[in-house]
């Protein structure tokens, strides 16, 4: 049960904490009560708590005994929260794909902008990053090609792991015939066609020597690998953010291979706290929780996983939407990127006024502000207003 921030009535204004269980002065008894349902119902006559808990269907709210004499409104907050996202246990395949055979027929790696509307792919048949525009943001059903390419062949010639700084200014791709990861310089955030080599560049090659797959967290001062000759995940620390000229191994490690013999993809939730990894040994994605944020050596597997051998038996890319609540995977049996849905907020309306007053002198304005910590899952009232 969230907490009421502040309760105005007719008769004066009173505030509380916790449930509002000591709220008095009304002209009934203020009472929380939790609603549920597809079309549930907060009564405004009772002065009632909402707390619509988890939804399991497209939810819409209506009230009923809303005052006569006044006018009714709301206010909405919405407040992400990656708890409840980024989740295999409900994953599904969205029935959504899109090839890139034309361009690249050994697929390896796969990134997003972080809008969604940009996706690019790395691949080892032609030594080249590739870049496709999305008019629906992570939709790949909605994918064309840009026509926008950048070749690595001067620096590897069979990339296996890609990814971006925040901005999209600044690139990296993971050499499996190098085991070195190459940095360079966008002079248009996530636009490939303005791509150049920074001349910067860092070994993994005394962790793995079959390097596969590449992931940074937030600010960039730590960077992951993953390699199947291990089975490993190692983490690297850089003294400057997104500058693999400063990386070094930080001695801390994790293995999948448990789960997992021939790691191919790495990716994590937005607060490092979730790790992923797929694996074509057995053509599922596997989820590990991580106590300690972006800290692999607090990592354990969540038992939790995914099987994509629908789609394809070789899956060696991943990502998620900035979200999530879609992963994507490129494999190289197909040459195909696949969507999945992961366990979604569904949808949440609410009214946007609820009744006009009957009487152009009755001031009386009525206020609910609601906030969702987890895209719209979990919905509750924070604060109630009626001011006279």
């Amino acid at each position: 049960m969230a907490n009421l921030s502040d309760k105005v009535s007719p008769s004066g204004v009173l505030t509380t904490t916790g449930d509002g269980s000591g709220l008095t002065g009304l002209p009934k008894p203020f009472d929380p009560v939790a609603v549920s349902g597809a079309t549930p119902s907060l009564d405004v006559g009772d002065y009632n708590f909402f707390q619509q808990g988890a939804l399991t269907a497209d939810t819409t709210v209506s009230f009923a005994s809303v005052p006569t004499d006044a006018k009714w409104q709301y206010s909405y907050v919405s407040a992400a929260d990656s708890a409840a996202v980024f989740d295999l246990a409900e994953a599904s395949y969205a029935s959504k794909s899109f090839s890139v055979a034309s361009q690249e027929t050994v697929p390896q790696a796969l990134a997003f902008s972080t809008s969604g509307t940009s996706m690019f792919i790395a691949g080892s048949s032609n030594d080249t990053v590739f870049q496709y525009t999305l008019s629906t943001g992570f939709d790949v059903s909605t994918a064309s090609y840009a026509s926008k390419s950048f070749s690595v062949a001067s620096q590897d010639n069979s990339p296996a792991g890609f990814a971006f700084n925040t901005d999209g200014t600044s690139m990296f791709i993971l050499g499996n015939a190098s085991d070195t990861v190459y940095q360079y310089t966008l002079s248009t955030g996530f636009d490939v066609s303005t791509a150049s080599y920074a001349s910067k560049s860092f070994s993994v090659a005394s962790q793995d020597s079959v390097t596969s797959a590449l992931a940074f967290n937030t600010d960039g001062t730590s960077m992951f690998i993953v390699g199947a000759s291990n089975d490993t995940v190692y983490q690297y620390t850089l003294s400057t953010g997104f500058d693999v000229s400063t990386a070094s191994y930080a001695s801390k490690s994790f293995s999948v291979a448990s789960q997992d013999t021939g790691p191919e993809s790495l990716a994590f939730n937005t607060d490092g706290t979730s790790m992923f990894i797929a694996g074509n040994a057995s053509d599922t994605v596997y989820q590990y929780t991580l106590s300690t944020g972006f800290d692999v050596s607090t990592a354990s597997y969540a038992s939790k996983s995914f099987s994509v051998a629908s789609q394809d038996g070789t899956p060696l890319g991943l990502a998620f939407n900035t979200d999530g609540t879609s992963m994507f995977m490129v494999g190289i049996d197909s040459d195909t990127v696949y969507q999945y849905t992961l366990a979604s907020a569904y949808a949440l309306t609410l009214p946007t006024v609820v009744g006009t007053p009957s009487a152009t002198t009755v001031g009386d304005r009525v206020t609910y502000t609601f906030v969702t910590k987890d895209s719209g899952t979990t919905v509750d009232l924070i604060a109630e207003s009626i001011i006279k």
